[in-house]
């Protein structure tokens, strides 16, 4: 605005619409996930019964996977027709109807992905720290496939496929990787295991969990579909 040349009002706008549309999913991310995590508790509580995941991991899960994961959003790039928009209405609220319906259908989805995994791990084990444990990997898993099918990772990655000129947005996947790491250590490590009360995992019951979380990913995309984000 200060050169009075158009090409920088352009490159300003474009600018301000992807810093906006990052900040959307953001809190499409954090708040769906931290709803899922309230129900959860409230639920157990109302109920009167075992608390599926005790505060403590839902502590662990909110200081490290969920940031490692939610930081990602911010180092999205500009998405594709992000000049094709309509403009915004100044006054446009964060929350909106749309995003409010997201928060709900995914906070119940990680409702029902925990509670189940908990209760069928209690019930078929009788471990209580083994179902937590699994219960909170499920959590992880799914959280972590929610990111996935709301970032341009996977977007990105085919179409760099197909042409391969185009840049792949891999700053998520650098954010899988951290989560990964961090949940061995919440699970494996013999010394984390008193702080948390956890219990290590074999291979087929971590699969089990990474499972579990995978069917997020359809109404994520359905809601990218009839409710996108940005």
């Amino acid at each position: 605005m200060t050169d009075d040349n158009f090409a920088t009002i352009e490159a300003a706008v474009e600018e301000g619409r992807t810093v906006y549309g990052n900040l959307l999913k953001t809190i499409g991310f954090i708040l769906p996930v931290n709803g899922g995590e309230a129900m959860t508790i409230l639920g157990g509580i109302l109920a009167g019964a075992t608390l599926p995941i005790l505060p403590v991991q839902i502590l662990w899960v909110n200081m490290a996977s969920s940031v490692a994961l939610s930081a990602t959003l911010a180092f999205e790039p500009k998405a594709t027709g992000t000049m094709e928009r309509s403009p915004m209405r100044p006054n446009q609220p964060l929350l909106t109807g749309k995003l409010l319906w997201r928060i709900l259908i995914i906070s119940l989805f990680n409702l029902i992905a925990v509670l189940g995994m908990f209760e069928w791990i209690l019930q078929t084990t009788g471990t209580i720290n083994l179902a937590r444990t699994m219960a909170v990997h499920t959590l992880v898993a799914a959280e972590t496939f929610y990111l996935l099918s709301i970032s341009q990772c996977i977007p990105s990655l085919f179409a760099y496929l197909r042409d391969r000129t185009r840049t792949v947005a891999y700053i998520p996947a650098i954010g899988v990787v951290c989560v990964f790491i961090l949940q061995i250590f919440f699970s494996q490590l013999t010394i984390i295991n008193p702080l948390f009360n956890t219990q290590p995992l074999s291979m087929v019951q971590a699969l089990i969990c990474i499972s579990a979380g995978i069917p997020v990913i359809v109404p994520a995309l359905l809601l990218n579909r009839f409710s996108p984000l940005a």
